[in-house]
């Protein structure tokens, strides 16, 4: 080379060299990534709360359960024995319990701790993918991927969900700029390792066990793969050409799925097999539920609008998220298809409307369509999920914007073209201006609202719009204004040659993060966890029964948080859960569990119900066959617990049957109509019957005597040694499922579906040990699927890895001999 392109390239080690270095360097623009990060959740970071998550507050007795299995059993959990009488917890969907940052998490800080730390490790995660996606999928500088990471990471739509608590869709939003970084990568060069990668996103979507935004996902993911297909072969007309990216597309489909079949294929079949009370069709109505409206859709601009957790006046029942993506990233993702109105810049603004049309449920077209068209959205609800790919889509636009800012699109604009866009500033900022001024009148606002939502017909609601537009939405509404028209005269003064890029980039960053962080802070609380974990003595001692025979608990309302008991180590009979074992719900009498109040209630004249406190005493068929040994009730803010003294044990032997239609049981329990000390009501004829047993005398009913002494009660495996004085029946208090296994003496036995909801199995007279396995009834056809393919993927990657590293050292070698 010559000096003077010696002189030329040398290094500038003035200041300006410096700042260029610094704004180059990635371990930096990390670092701010998580300083942020940490800033944003600073109040539960520096201290030993938990951050209030109202869904993972009623999830918390699940997360202890596992923990515990892991650590002190040894064991992952097949049954999930701490709500709703226990059920299967892998074929059911237990969670993020196959998701591996979640099982390190758990396993390493405490419950109350790592619920936290999960939605934070997803956020720093989201701002690095989406870096990464900018920089090396879009070849941004630095600093504008790292401006993108910001406003990504920060977006309302993300971060509010850290309020309910809803760890899976954050965690598929965080993972959602790798997978569309690998997507590029694989369309642009097919090949196998990118499948790969491809493959490894989509897994760990999967494996977060939220399958209906991974499903969402997936959609995006299709409409992408047949727009770049359809632009390569209009650009090639060569249809060929279009196999390597076709093939290795669905190959990364298919490695993916098979990845996370142990996540998949169990509660995929749970539901198939009818066994979960979604396993019907609920109708347009159910999957039209929870959709935006119009005035949420207004709340889109001004998130204010109809407001989230103070003064929701919307036509949901509740709002405990924001689907606001932010100011700035809205602001100039219009911009950005505006102004470079290319293929790719209309595709990702198409999937911006299409998210919102879908998300807008029955009010829209499109969701009609999609609900009649399209497999598998009969079976979800809350259409408003799909708002995550909104977010996504303004973000990634503005920060193509931004790319083109710094590659001198605006500088090198003709001055006819320079004056063009001036002037559409200014009447952009006239627009603004004048929507605000009309907004902030109540008579027209209250018109709008009106004229889109019935739900102002309801006083309350009427009334929270009242108290909302004056406190919050008027004032942010004018804060909105200030930040679009302090950004739209920046853009000017940029355009006009007043300021440079970089600063222009950096005080729009400014502005976009203090907006979202406004409205962040609105869904990040750190609360005490004393009220969620401190274990009363009481409860304390309920414990400590359980180690010698296991029983359950009857919470009534107000007792414990919902799904409670597994907190304090005990085993409830009520709860909720998505996948409920149906017969179970119709057992305990629908969610009211009104088959476990019968008898303890009674109406007064003026027609209000209350407790009969001497009724508790003695329970009733429905409590004593699920072996509800406790009833929890709160007085005074003091846990109090009644002794059911009608309560059977876990196992109790009877000398009988009674057979019934499937129909009639649960009328037959009801009203009485079988002794349940006496009998067992079983749905088909045994294979074996007692010899008759006389069932009074003149004292009154005749009981036989039995025996039972617990040996082992772990989460997957139960022996105890039981001693009958005849033939008869044992009637096992677990709730049926086909997965059960039960040995006697080491012989499996036939399991009878009794009592409508629970299990029985023939027993000969005398001394026997009774084992019981619950058992998934998928999960090992499903690893013998994803263990071979992670097997082998990892295989693929550390020989991948091996390979590239000395290519890549002969390349480096090259460009320093070329120097």
């Amino acid at each position: 080379m010559s000096s003077k392109n010696e002189k030329t390239q040398a290094p500038d080690n003035g200041l300006a060299g410096k700042l260029s270095s610094l704004s180059n360097n990635h371990y930096i623009h990390i670092g701010v990534l998580a300083l942020i990060t940490i800033a944003l959740y600073s109040q539960f970071i520096f201290s030993d709360k938990m951050l209030y998550s109202t869904d993972q507050i009623g999830g918390l007795d699940s997360k202890v359960f596992f923990r515990n299995s892991v650590i002190e059993d040894h064991q992952f959990p097949t049954w999930f024995s701490c709500r709703l009488g226990g059920m299967p917890s892998i074929d059911a969907s237990f969670g993020d319990a196959f998701y591996p940052p979640s099982i390190l998490i758990h396993i390493i800080f405490p419950i109350h701790r790592a619920l936290g730390i999960k939605l934070i490790l997803h956020v720093l995660l989201a701002g690095i993918f989406f870096y990464i996606l900018l920089l090396k999928g879009f070849g941004a500088p630095p600093l504008i991927a790292c401006i993108g990471a910001v406003l990504y990471m920060l977006n309302p739509q993300f971060i509010s969900h850290t309020y309910p608590g809803h760890d899976g869709k954050m965690f598929i939003i965080a993972w959602l700029p790798f997978v569309v970084w690998r997507l590029k990568m694989l369309m642009e060069k097919p090949g196998l390792l990118n499948s790969t990668l491809l493959a490894l996103g989509i897994a760990a979507c999967l494996l977060t066990s939220h399958v209906q935004l991974t499903y969402f996902m997936l959609w995006g993911l299709f409409l992408y793969w047949v727009i770049f297909l359809f632009l390569q072969w209009k650009e090639e007309k060569n249809i060929t050409g279009l196999i390597p990216a076709g093939g290795f597309f669905w190959l990364a489909v298919f490695l993916g799925l098979a990845m996370a079949f142990l996540q998949l294929y169990p509660t995929f079949m749970f539901v198939r097999g009818a066994y979960s009370v979604r396993g019907v069709d609920r109708g347009f109505d159910f999957a039209a539920s929870w959709s935006l409206h119009w005035e949420e859709f207004i709340s889109l601009w001004i998130p204010e609008f109809v407001n989230w957790l103070e003064y929701y006046w919307g036509s949901n029942p509740f709002k405990l998220n924001s689907d606001y993506a932010g100011a700035m990233i809205t602001l100039f993702g219009i911009i950005s298809v505006v102004s470079r109105p290319k293929p790719w810049r209309i595709f990702w603004g198409a999937i911006v409307v299409l998210a919102v049309l879908y998300s807008l449920g029955a009010h829209s077209p499109v969701f009609h369509l999609a609900y009649h068209l399209v497999p598998g959205v009969k079976k979800f609800r809350a259409a408003s999920m799909m708002m995550f790919w909104a977010s996504f889509g303004f973000a990634l636009l503005t920060g193509l914007f931004f790319i083109d800012v710094f590659r001198g699109k605006f500088a090198s604009m003709e001055e006819s073209a320079r004056k063009k866009w001036q002037k559409g500033l200014f009447i952009a900022l006239a627009a603004i201006t004048a929507l605000t001024l009309l907004f902030s009148m109540k008579g027209f606002t209250s018109s709008v609202a009106s004229a889109l939502s019935e739900s102002l017909g309801d006083p309350e609601k009427a009334q929270a719009f009242e108290m909302n537009f004056d406190k919050n939405f008027v004032p942010m509404l004018w804060l909105w204004w200030f930040f679009a028209a302090a950004a739209l005269l920046m853009l000017w003064a940029l355009i006009a040659g007043k300021v440079n890029k970089t600063v222009f980039a950096v005080v729009i960053a400014i502005i976009g993060i203090t907006d979202a962080a406004r409205v962040d802070s609105n869904f990040i609380k750190a609360v005490s966890a004393r009220p969620y974990f401190y274990t009363e003595q009481e409860l304390a001692d309920l414990a400590d029964r359980m180690d010698k025979a296991p029983f359950r608990c009857f919470s009534l309302p107000g007792a414990l948080t919902q799904n409670g008991e597994g907190i304090h180590g005990l085993e409830g009979i009520t709860g909720f859960h998505d996948n409920e074992l149906r017969w179970y719900r119709k057992f305990r009498g629908d969610r009211a569990n009104a088959h476990f109040f019968q008898g303890l209630i009674d109406r007064r004249p003026d027609g209000k119900t209350y407790l009969v406190p001497s009724n508790l005493k003695k329970g009733n068929n429905f409590l004593n066959i699920a072996n509800a040994r406790y009833i929890l009730t709160r007085q005074k803010g003091r846990i109090l617990t009644i002794q059911n003294s009608g309560a059977l044990g876990r196992l109790s032997f009877v000398p009988g049957y009674k057979l019934f239609d499937e129909t009639e049981i649960l009328r037959a329990l009801r009203e009485g109509t079988y002794d349940i000390r006496h009998a067992v009501g079983l749905m088909e004829k045994p294979q074996k019957t007692p010899a008759p047993f006389v069932e009074t005398d003149s004292t009154g009913p005749l009981y036989p005597s039995y025996s039972v002494a617990w040996e082992k009660y772990s989460v997957n495996y139960r022996r105890a040694v039981v001693n009958a004085p005849r033939d008869g029946f044992l009637r096992i208090s677990e709730v049926y499922y086909p997965g059960w296994e039960i040995f006697i003496d080491g012989t499996q036995s036939k399991i009878y579906r009794a009592d409508y909801a629970w299990m029985a199995v023939y027993f000969p007279e005398g001394t026997h040990t009774v084992e019981m396995r619950p058992r998934s009834q998928y999960l090992r056809t499903a690893a013998m699927i994803s263990f071979p393919v992670i097997i082998g993927m990892i295989i693929y990657w550390i020989i991948a890895a091996f390979i590239a590293k000395p290519q890549s050292q002969n390349k480096q070698d090259k460009i320093k001999k070329a120097s």
